[in-house]
């Protein structure tokens, strides 16, 4: 049975009615209008809502420890979908290439050359490279494809050369060419500690041996720069003991080398390129490209002081330093 109010009452007046179907009218307006709000408050949550990330393809281009060494350090920091290709032969690498390119992640991350020449190849991704030394050379940086250095922080390298060797002032460098990025970090750190700079480009690991003879009277240090266009085992082994026989100081890029005469070794982190790729990747996906300069640098460095070398040299190692000494 209907309750009294709902039933139709024949003996309204013409006023009473029309007040009844304006009364009826606002309220199917106001039932509208609350659906609409409704409406776009669903739509503007659903938009606002992050929306999911496809994942990050890792190239390695290898399966030397430097490389994997970092693809480890970045999977177990992802949070996101990781597919992860080594490359090993031609026909292999195409296939890699043939997957890469139809898979829905654009985002890239490419550790080493062979993997970042390959990732430069790609259209439509989002590319982020470490562990490349030569970037310039081989064309890498581009709106959408941006790195990550690949050798420590310049200037905490000069700054603790310098503490470690007060009267340093001029050091020497020998290098392929196409290093601009790298040399003017390298400039602008040696210049923060009163230190001359004097670089050498060569074209060859002949040439290297050849310039390290003739530039080794005319610094107090020199720099040995990982660069493998230029070195070679046999010619980094008659460098180093070149320097030990004449009492050169030398700064390397490896604590193995430590054993071979070097007095510091400057090593990167796994850890900190990964953390610093991660930041390229934040900002890849952020945007239409990858935003920032060419590199972006490296903020840990391990060092290591050779005690034995020190000591030949007539160096103290100061207090500040002391953390760092190393018997090879």
């Amino acid at each position: 049975m209907l309750h009294e109010s709902w039933r139709p009452n024949l003996f309204l007046s013409s006023a009473q009615k029309t007040a009844r179907v304006i009364g009826l009218w606002l309220l199917l307006c106001l039932s509208l209008s609350a659906c609409q709000n409704m409406t776009k408050l669903l739509t503007s949550t659903a938009s606002s809502a992050p929306v999911p990330a496809a994942g990050v393809a890792i190239i390695v281009s290898d399966s030397s420890p430097a490389f994997t060494g970092v693809q480890r350090e970045l999977a177990r920091k992802f949070s996101q979908p990781v597919s992860v290709y080594v490359l090993s032969d031609e026909s292999a690498n195409a296939s890699v290439r043939k997957k890469i390119a139809a898979s829905p992640k654009t985002t890239i991350v490419a550790i080493g050359l062979p993997a970042a020449r390959l990732a430069r190849s790609l259209t439509n991704k989002k590319v982020i490279f470490c562990q490349v030394f030569n970037y310039e050379e081989a064309g890498l940086v581009t709106p959408w494809m941006k790195g990550v250095a690949a050798t420590v922080p310049m200037r905490e390298q000069f700054r603790v050369w310098k503490t470690l060797y007060p009267n340093l002032s001029r050091v020497g460098a020998i290098t392929g060419n196409n290093l601009q990025g790298l040399m003017k970090e390298a400039q602008e750190a040696a210049d923060a500690n009163q230190i001359q700079l004097v670089h050498v480009v060569v074209k060859s690991d002949k040439e290297t041996l050849y310039a390290y003879k003739k530039l080794t009277p005319k610094v107090q240090g020199m720099w040995l720069v990982p660069d493998n266009r230029v070195l070679s085992h046999g010619v980094i082994r008659d460098v180093m003991a070149h320097s030990v026989k004449q009492g050169m100081p030398v700064a390397v890029f490896g604590g193995e080398l430590l054993g071979l005469g070097g007095l510091i070794s400057l090593e990167t982190s796994h850890a900190d390129i990964a953390d610093q790729v991660m930041a390229r990747v934040r900002q890849a996906q952020d945007a239409t490209g990858v935003p920032g300069s060419s590199v972006m640098p490296l903020t840990k460095a391990t060092i290591r002081i050779n005690t034995v070398m020190a000591q030949r040299l007539n160096l103290k190692i100061p207090e500040s330093l002391l953390g760092m000494a190393y018997a090879p």
